[in-house]
C-alpha cells in the first residue's frame, strides 16, 4: 500500500484551483523529493498528509484558523484535504472493506477526505474548526473508523529534530513504540518468570523484568534501604491494625509497554573508548541513528510504509548527506530481499543531497505550485536523465532552490557575470539567482530540466542560457588560422542569413517555456565584453592574468600594482593605434586565444576591478555590456520588456 495522490483546496498557500493554485500531486511509490525555495509550500504538503493520515507518534495536530487559505484580505471558510492510497493487499482490503472505493479499471483504493469549516468567533464564543474525515472521493463515503486510522498512519520526522531526546526512555517514547510494533515482539508480553525456580532465566521480556526485580530486590543495598524506610519511618506512621509497607521496584506494572518504555537507544562511543562508557556523540550521527530506527519499523511492519521526513540533512555534513540519500533511495526503490519497500516523501534545501538524487524522483514546489520532474513531465530525454545523474554536482544542484538560473559554459562567466550584475545594481544574491557552470559541455541537458513536456505548462522560474556564437571575427585572422578543409569559421565565410541560422540553431536547441538562450553577439564572452563598452576592463584584467601565468599564478600585492601600472601604459598605446572597435577587441582578446592567460584568472581579476567602481556602475555600466548580456540580466531579474 502506498500514497498515490494528495489533493488540497484552501489549505495554507494552496487555494481553490480557480483564483489560486490548489494542491494536486501524484506521487511515486518509492522516493519523492520536494525541492524549492523557502516558503514555496513544501512543508504545507507534508502537513496536509499529516492532517489527513495522522502519524505513528500519536502526536495531536489540529487545524487552526491560520491553516485556511487567504486571498488578499479574505480568508476561506472551508477546506479539504484528500489522500488516495492504492496497492492494498488482501488482508488490508479486508480490514477496511466498507470504506474502499472501486475504480473503473477494477482496482480498489482507499480514499480519505478531510473536510473542515472555519467558524468565526461570535456571541462571546471563540472561533473554532469543525472537521470530519470520510471515505470516498470528495468525501461521499462513510466516516472513517479506528481500523483505518491504525492502518494508514504515516511516520513523521520533523525538521531540526532532537534525535537524542526522541530515543530516550519515557512514557510513550518513540523507541518503545517502535519496539512494540516490531514483528519479533509477539509473545514477549507473557510473564514466564517462575518464583519457585527463581534462578531460571525467562525467555520473554516481561519475564526478564520480573526476574530482574526479584533478584535486585534481594540485593543487600536495595533490601537495606527498603527495610530502613519501612521499619524506622513508614511503619511508625501506620495506625494500630494497619500495615504500611513499601517496596523498591524498577517497573511497578509488569506489562510489556512499561518495560519497553525503560529502554533507550544510543550510539556506542568512538573507536578507542570503552563501549560501556557513556559518551555524547554529535547531533548528526544521532540524527542518522533515529532515521535508521524508524526505517527498521517501516520496513518490517504491516501498516502503511510511509516516511515523511523534513530536511534529512539537518546536522549532517555533506558526505553523510549523500550516504543518507543513498540509503533512502535504496530502501524505497530497491529494498533488501524479503523486505517491503518504504515510500519516502522528504523535503530538502541541500544541494549536496539533491545532487546525489535521481532528478526523476524530484518535485519542484514554486509559489504553491507543484511540478514533477519525472520522465514524462519534462522535456528531458532519457539520455539527459542519465547524463545529469553522472554530472550534476552540488554546485549545479543549487538551481533547484533558486528564483532564477543562469546556465553558463565556463568558469569565466560563472565568476564575472555575478560581479557585473552586482555592479549594475542587479545583484544575483538579492534576486535569489543561481549560476550553473556546465564546464563547456551539457548546457542543453541542464536547460531542459525546468521545461515542461506540456507546452501550455510553464514553471515560472526564469532561466537564461549563455552561449558563445563561436564565429571568429575577420580581424582575428592575424592569430586564428583558417581551416584548410574549407570549413566555415570566420564571419566572412557566412552570409547574413547563415549567421542568423547559426544563432537560431543554438536558440532552438535549448529554449522553451521560461528558458531563453542568449547567444553572444560576435564571438565569445570575453571578446564581446571588449567589443562593446568594457574594453579597458578586459584589457587590464588580461594583462594581469598574463603576469600571473608567468609567475605561476602567485602574484603578490606589489607584483599586481606593478602589473597594473604597466597595463595602463600599454592600454594608452593600444587605443591610439586600433582603427576600430573590432580591431581593438581582437587585440585585447589575442592572449586568451593564444593561451597566454587563463580565462578563469582573467575573470577573477575583472571581477575584482569591477568591484572597485572605477569602470562604471549602475545603468552606466549596464549600457556598456553586450546586448546579449543585457537581455539575460533583464530576463533573470524580471525587468519589463525582457521577454
Amino acid at each position: 500500500m502506498h500514497l498515490q495522490r494528495i489533493r488540497a483546496q484552501n489549505f495554507r498557500a494552496f487555494g481553490d484551483g480557480k483564483t489560486s493554485s490548489q494542491l494536486d500531486w501524484n506521487l511515486a511509490p518509492g522516493l519523492n523529493i520536494l525541492i524549492g525555495e523557502n516558503d514555496a509550500g513544501k512543508t504545507s504538503i507534508i502537513d496536509a498528509i499529516r492532517h489527513v493520515l495522522w502519524t505513528t507518534s500519536y502526536e495531536f495536530i489540529r487545524l487552526q484558523e491560520q491553516d485556511f487559505h487567504t486571498q488578499g484580505s479574505t480568508r476561506a471558510q472551508s477546506m479539504f484535504i484528500e489522500a488516495t492510497l492504492v496497492g492494498l493487499n488482501a488482508d488490508q482490503e479486508a480490514a477496511v472493506l466498507e470504506w474502499l472505493t472501486y475504480e473503473e479499471d477494477g482496482t480498489r483504493s482507499l480514499i480519505l477526505h478531510l473536510q473542515a469549516r472555519w467558524i468565526p468567533p461570535r456571541d462571546n464564543k471563540r472561533g473554532r474548526v469543525d472537521a470530519i474525515t470520510r471515505a470516498g472521493r470528495d468525501g461521499n463515503g462513510p466516516e472513517i473508523g479506528s481500523a483505518i486510522r491504525e492502518l494508514v498512519r504515516a511516520t513523521y520526522l520533523r525538521p531540526l529534530r532532537d534525535a537524542e531526546a526522541e530515543l530516550k526512555p519515557g512514557r510513550q517514547s518513540r523507541l518503545s513504540q517502535i519496539l512494540g510494533a516490531h514483528r519479533s515482539i509477539q509473545g514477549q508480553e507473557e510473564n514466564d518468570f517462575d518464583a519457585t525456580d527463581a534462578d531460571k532465566t525467562p525467555q520473554n521480556l516481561v519475564g526478564l523484568m520480573a526476574f530482574t526485580q526479584h533478584h535486585l530486590g534481594k540485593h543487600p543495598v536495595i533490601k537495606g534501604v527498603e527495610d530502613d524506610i519501612n521499619q524506622n519511618y513508614l511503619g511508625k506512621f501506620a495506625f494500630a491494625g494497619d500495615t504500611l509497607e513499601s517496596r523498591i521496584q524498577i517497573a511497578p506494572d509488569l506489562a510489556l509497554q512499561p518495560v519497553l518504555e525503560k529502554f533507550e537507544l544510543g550510539l556506542l562511543p568512538s573507536a578507542g573508548i570503552h563501549p560501556d562508557l557513556r559518551c555524547a556523540r554529535g547531533l548528526g550521527y544521532n540524527n542518522a541513528l533515529f532515521m535508521a530506527t524508524e526505517l527498521v519499523l517501516l520496513r518490517d511492519g504491516d501498516e502503511l510504509a510511509l516516511l515523511l521526513i523534513e530536511e534529512p540533512e539537518a546536522h549532517l555534513h555533506p558526505q553523510l548527506q549523500e550516504r543518507v540519500q543513498e540509503l533512502l533511495e535504496q530502501t524505497s526503490n530497491h529494498p533488501q530481499e524479503g523486505k517491503r519497500p518504504v515510500q519516502v516523501i522528504m523535503t530538502t534545501h541541500s544541494p549536496s543531497l539533491a545532487a546525489g538524487a535521481n532528478i526523476a524522483s524530484m518535485t519542484l514546489v514554486h509559489k504553491a505550485q507543484v511540478f514533477s520532474l519525472a520522465h514524462d513531465k519534462t522535456k528531458l530525454k532519457m539520455s539527459d536523465y542519465e547524463f545529469l545523474r553522472r554530472f550534476l554536482d552540488a554546485t549545479k544542484a543549487n538551481l533547484f532552490f533558486a528564483r532564477g538560473v543562469a546556465i553558463v559554459e565556463g568558469p569565466a562567466e560563472a565568476l564575472l557575470l555575478p560581479a557585473l550584475a552586482k555592479a549594475c545594481g542587479m545583484s544575483f544574491s538579492k534576486h535569489g539567482l543561481a549560476v550553473v557552470n556546465v564546464g563547456g559541455v551539457g548546457l542543453y541537458h541542464y536547460a531542459r530540466i525546468l521545461q515542461r513536456a506540456k507546452e501550455d505548462e510553464v514553471i515560472p522560474i526564469p532561466v537564461a542560457c549563455l552561449t558563445d556564437r563561436d564565429v571568429v571575427p575577420d580581424t582575428a585572422v592575424k592569430y586564428i588560422k583558417k581551416p584548410e578543409n574549407g570549413k566555415k569559421r570566420f564571419e566572412s565565410d557566412y552570409s547574413p542569413a547563415e549567421l542568423l541560422a547559426v544563432v537560431d540553431g543554438k536558440v532552438k536547441r535549448a529554449a522553451g517555456g521560461n528558458t531563453i538562450v542568449c547567444v553572444s553577439d560576435h564571438w565569445t564572452f570575453e571578446y564581446d565584453l571588449a567589443r562593446y563598452g568594457c574594453a579597458e576592463l578586459m584589457f587590464i584584467a588580461i594583462q594581469l592574468a598574463i603576469k600571473a601565468e608567468a609567475k605561476g599564478e602567485s602574484l603578490d600585492e606589489k607584483d599586481e600594482l606593478l602589473a597594473l601600472a604597466e597595463a595602463e601604459v600599454k592600454w594608452a598605446a593600444l587605443t591610439s593605434t586600433a582603427p576600430n572597435a573590432d580591431a581593438l577587441a581582437s587585440a585585447i582578446y589575442e592572449p586568451l586565444a593564444a593561451g597566454k592567460a587563463s580565462k578563469a584568472v582573467t575573470a577573477q581579476y575583472a571581477a575584482h576591478l569591477v568591484a572597485t567602481g572605477n569602470y562604471g556602475s549602475g545603468d552606466q555600466l549596464f549600457a556598456k555590456l553586450p546586448p546579449y548580456l543585457q537581455h539575460a540580466l533583464n530576463w533573470l531579474t524580471g525587468k519589463p520588456g525582457a521577454a
